[in-house]
């Protein structure tokens, strides 16, 4: 999916093409296109509104669901407040890190970590 912003700008109307690949035109600014995003990403994960609106999740995938939030927020506030590009990038990186506990795309590197944290090993 190629995400076109600032189509404001370019004359394109706010619009989904699938043909060759799905591209999307938005405009972030004028908050133009957004429903159709959310709505086409709701569809590529396969989410399904249930009729009464129920949400089961483990404790877990909440706790990580909250740490991606607030490194997606310290990401804008680097990029916006700071123009840190690099240190919003590490922001992003960091909040991917925490989407991964939930979608099971662990590194081993990170069960590693994952074990000497949560284990003591003795000599």
């Amino acid at each position: 999916t190629v995400i076109r912003n600032k189509c404001d700008l370019s004359g394109k109307q706010v619009a989904i093409q699938h043909e060759p690949v799905t591209e999307i035109y938005i405009s972030a600014k004028f908050n133009q296109g957004l429903d159709l995003l959310r709505q086409h990403l709701m569809d590529c994960v396969g989410y399904q509104a249930s009729g009464e609106g129920e949400f089961i999740a483990r404790r877990r995938h909440l706790h990580a669901l909250q740490q991606t939030a607030e490194h997606v927020t310290k990401s804008h506030q680097q990029l916006i407040q700071a123009k840190a590009g690099e240190l919003a990038a590490e922001e992003l990186r960091t909040a991917q890190q925490h989407l991964s506990t939930i979608t099971g795309e662990f590194s081993s590197d990170d069960l590693l970590g994952k074990i000497f944290s949560s284990f003591c090993i003795g000599k």
